[in-house]
């Protein structure tokens, strides 16, 4: 079983990503709140896997999610799965659901917040992943899900998410990328 922490776990997304891990019989640290860059680097140490599901809409998006990502990245653990959002997933290679012309300007900052931690990410030499619902959270959950491209039409339940990620901790397929699930 994996050593897992889980940064967010107060959250909707963290909350079932724990629940999932430790129902598997994984070891698992809950962070409900950002512990801060230097301390979340301290409590991810010693960690075969890091969960990061955090937000913080008090600081710039860009700033914060690439200061997580270093902290991540500093605390030298195995692997690192990132809760991201669909509108980074590609639409046609090299283009994603932000790139659009008509993708509404208010709502860039924060989505290319998310692609400034997932440049740190890619930037440094370690095992990660960006695992995005297709869509939105919601619906009901099935026990089931499958990879997809952006199709913010469909509804993800956190429960299904959570599936997915911890399916990815013990079988990992993927590496160095971002992914989208959906519904079954």
């Amino acid at each position: 079983m994996a050593k897992i922490v889980v940064f967010g776990a107060s959250g909707k997304a963290g909350t079932q990503i724990a629940a999932a891990a430790e129902s598997r019989g994984h070891e698992v640290t809950r962070v409900g709140r950002d512990p801060g860059v230097q301390e979340a680097a301290s409590v991810a140490a010693g960690h075969d896997v890091a969960v990061s599901s955090v937000v913080d809409l008090s600081r710039d998006p860009a700033e914060f999610y690439a200061d997580a990502a270093r902290a991540l990245v500093a605390s030298g653990v195995g692997r690192i799965l990132v809760v991201g959002i669909y509108t980074l997933l590609e639409t046609a290679p090299g283009v994603r659901v932000v790139d659009a012309p008509d993708f509404p300007a208010e709502f860039r900052p924060f989505c290319l917040g998310h692609a400034a931690g997932v440049e740190v990410l890619a930037a440094s030499g370690v095992d990660w992943l960006v695992m995005s619902p297709a869509g939105d959270f919601g619906g009901e959950a099935t026990g089931a899900y499958r990879l997809s491209g952006p199709d913010p039409s469909r509804e993800l339940t956190y429960e299904d998410f959570a599936l997915a990620v911890v399916d990815e901790i013990e079988r990992p397929a993927h590496h160095h990328t971002q992914i989208g699930i959906a519904p079954a």
